[in-house]
């Protein structure tokens, strides 16, 4: 049973060896697209001035006014009668 192993592998040893693997296919390198002129280069941008930011309120929002009507406090003072 030893020899049939070994004729086996010296066997599959030998097709091996006589038919080799071709060589890798080697790929065409590209060049870099900004060197062929297919990319621009960015032009330098100039920087943009900062906008003023407008009033924080500018509509009248009551904050003390909404901080009392989440405390629970009366919208309006008692009436007098």
């Amino acid at each position: 049973m030893a020899g049939l192993s070994i004729l086996t592998i010296g066997f599959v040893a030998a097709d091996r060896l006589s038919h080799l693997a071709p060589p890798p296919v080697v790929a065409k390198v590209m060049p870099e697209p900004s060197a062929t002129g297919s990319i621009a280069v960015p032009k330098p941008v100039a920087p943009v001035a900062a906008v003023k930011a407008p009033p924080k309120i500018p509509n009248g929002f009551d904050t003390e006014r909404l901080n009392a009507l989440m405390r629970g406090d009366p919208i309006l003072p008692p009436s007098k009668r």
